[in-house]
Order: structure tokens, then sequence, then C-alpha cells
């Protein structure tokens, strides 16, 4: 049965309460008008052409009227499932899209206010037909630029057909093999995660590193790149094990890397895993001896979920991610906004709708000059970031450790390129 979701008729209320009371955002300049919550009032169906726009529910007298619709219009697409499989996380996307369009606008006066953005959510549904339907869809509404779709099948049926009107995709995949010129990978990668905080091990001293991880493509360029990472530091890797998917030889795997009556060979053990996997994991690897108060964890930004944190004993562990305090910033919005925490993808969405709209309202384009600049931008929930040409994203990363739970930085993110 197909999934449709109505927004709340009280949302424009929360949302300004919201924004009043976060820290980080700053009140409207003076002479601007008090702005609504960008709404969907209807359900939205596949095909819809129910537009957000930052001007929704507005109290306004003519004048402004009048101004607001002689102003430029860009339409941005926003492909997202929104039905199937995965209709939920396609409406905290969704969600997360339209308070970033609001966010942007609160901090414009009316003068400034010289373009309109508008987001059009298409439904990329289930499958790679639905996302190119998406896509045409998009096109034909005249957007000039695309966020989504989220999977790599769906990216790759839709990516050719804006690449046939030259329309640039900001594609929320993280998976490379997808990424060409026009077409990027705005997904947080693993493999970059990994480099990041191998090396940070590597220069604290932890040289015999192992790698425990999953039989897929995530493990294979997880342990592709902590070769690559500790042989540029003049190390090798002392231990190498994979699994399959769900857990399934996990017990042979953790004998080879501890055989029994040894003591494992390595300081540090990276495992790139967040799922049910890892209680498996940690219990095993408890059982030969290695724990985190004998053994340095290191894992990726899978780690950085405060419900895994609670639950798995990973105290000491590294890992690294997106700066907290600004992820940290966005999440309590989207809490007091929508009622519900945010998964922590939603957190690019956000960036990129706020992406789209600094250039659309700065007067720039969508097209690869200026999305693949060398100095990058500063993305609101994850810190900077920069689209290289080749369609990967770099991201300034930081490095945390945790205590009781909790997360600490102990290698900043770096603050430019």
């Amino acid at each position: 049965m197909m999934m449709r979701y109505r927004f709340s008729k009280t949302i424009a209320a929360t949302l300004i309460a919201a924004l009043l009371v976060s820290s980080c955002m700053a009140p409207p300049p003076r002479g601007s008008r008090t702005q609504r919550a960008p709404q969907i009032s209807s359900d939205l169906a596949p095909g819809s052409s129910t537009t957000i726009t930052p001007y929704d529910n507005l109290t306004a007298n003519a004048g402004e009227d009048a101004a607001i619709a002689n102003q430029k219009v860009v339409k941005v697409a926003l492909l997202l499932p929104l039905t199937g499989r995965s209709a939920e996380l396609g409406r905290a996307l969704q969600d997360a899209a339209t308070v970033s369009l609001f966010d942007k606008y609160a901090r414009l006066s009316v003068s400034a206010q010289t373009v309109r953005v508008e987001l059009l959510p298409k439904d990329t549904g289930d499958t790679p037909d639905q996302a190119a339907r998406a896509m045409s869809e998009a096109v034909e509404a005249g957007a000039q630029f695309a966020i989504g779709p989220l999977f790599a099948d769906a990216t790759s049926a839709a990516a050719p057909i804006a690449r046939a009107k030259n329309i640039s995709v900001l594609s929320l995949s993280n998976t490379r093999t997808q990424a060409s010129p026009g077409t990027y990978m705005f997904g947080f990668s693993p493999a970059e995660q990994t480099e990041r905080v191998v090396s940070y091990a590597i220069a604290s001293g932890k040289i015999k590193i192992a790698v425990l991880a999953p039989n897929s493509g995530l493990g294979d360029a997880v342990i592709a790149t902590a070769r690559e990472t500790a042989q540029k530091q003049g190390v090798k890797l002392v231990a190498e094990a994979r699994y399959m998917l769900q857990g399934a030889g996990m017990d042979t795997a953790l004998n080879q890397l501890v055989p029994a009556g040894k003591k494992p060979a390595f300081d540090a053990i990276l495992i790139p895993e967040g799922g049910a996997a890892l209680d498996t994991i940690m219990r095993g690897l408890s059982a030969r001896g290695v724990k985190p108060s004998t053994v340095k964890f290191l894992g990726t930004g899978l780690w950085d979920d405060a419900d895994l944190l609670r639950r798995v004993n990973l105290d000491s562990a590294w890992f690294a991610s997106s700066p907290p305090e600004l992820t940290s910033q966005f999440e309590q919005r989207f809490l007091a906004t929508y009622k519900y925490a945010p998964p922590r993808i939603a957190s690019l969405s956000y960036d990129a709708v706020a992406l789209a709209v600094t250039l659309a309202t700065s007067g720039r384009s969508f097209d690869a000059t200026t999305l693949a600049a060398p100095a990058g931008f500063a993305g609101p929930a994850n810190g900077i970031f920069r689209l290289r040409a080749n369609g990967i994203t770099q991201r300034g990363l930081a490095v945390m450790e945790v205590q009781g739970g909790n997360r600490k930085v102990i290698s900043p993110a770096p603050t430019g390129f």
C-alpha cells in the first residue's frame, strides 16, 4: 500500500518557537517580514507538482506580494523516496530540506530576497525506473539543480537525464563509483572517515593496526583505504579479517585475528560496523581478551550515533565524523520543529538545500566551475566541504573519543582546505 504523509498544520508555529530559542540562529534583519515555516498543506503524491517555497503562509501586504511575484525563481528538484520501503527516511530528508529553506530565508531582509528558491519534491520510490521518472518530471517542471536521489541505483538512473539537460546533481549517496563530472556524491564517505581516523591513530603511536570488516563494498573501501593510509605513514596493517553480511562467519574472522590461546598482535583495531553485528563483534572480541581498555578501537561515522554509544561499550574508542557541535545544533532544531529525532543522514539534506539557496541568492549558477570551487563551502550541519571536479565530496572531519557514552573532540576538524 502506498504510504502518504500529511504535514502538521501546527508546524509553522512550532518552527518559529524552535528558531527563537536556538542560540545559533540570528534574528531576522530589521524590516524583514515575519516568516512562517514553508509547509505542504496537502498530501504529497507521486508526481505531485506541489512545491516548497520560502514564502508559504506569510502575512504580507499587497506591495510585498507584488515584489515577490516579480522575483526571479530558481527551482531545485528534491529527489527522495517518498513512498515505498524508505518512505520514512525520505520524509525526514524532506523535513530537513524544508527547515533549511526557512532558516536561510529567515536571515535575509526583504530587500535581499531577490531570488525565490522553490523546492520540487519528486518521489523516487523503490526502483530505478521511478527515479528516472522523478528526474524527468523535475526537468519538465523547470528544475535547474537536483538534490538527491538517496541511493546509488536511483542516482545511476536519474543522472543521465539531468546530464542531458546540463543540470548538476548533488546525490545523497556515498557510492563513489557513481561520481562523475556534474554528478556529485554528497553522502558521508566511510573511506574518507577511515583515512582520517587511521592517520590520527598512527600519528598517536598506534602502529599495529588490524581491520575487521564486512565482506561488502563498504568493507572493500575501508580496507583499501586503511592499507593505503598506513602505507603512506610507513606502516603496514598487521591483520585483516572479513565476515559476511548479517554476521555469518564471524567466529572464523575473530579466530583469524586472535587465534586461540594467543594475545592480539595489534594495539588498535578498525571496525566499520554500526549495526546489530557490532554487538556480536564486541562480545566475541571481549571473550578473546580484546576490550576498549586494552586495545584502541577505531571506527567510522557509523559510530556517530547517540543510541549506539549508549548501547555498546566503546569507551575510549576513536572515530571520525563531522564536527559534533554543528550536527547537534541541527538535530536540536529539527527535534524542536518536528517532534522526532532526525536520522543522521537528514543533515545532508539540510546542508544541500543551504548550498542551493546560498548560490541562488548570491547570483551564482549551479555549473561545475561554481560547485567545484577550490575553497569549498561551509555546511551549517556538517562543517566544511568541497565538491571535486570528478564528483567526489571532500569533508573536513573531526576525530572524537567516546567518553562515558558521549563524544569528545580530540582532533578538531580543519577550518579550511
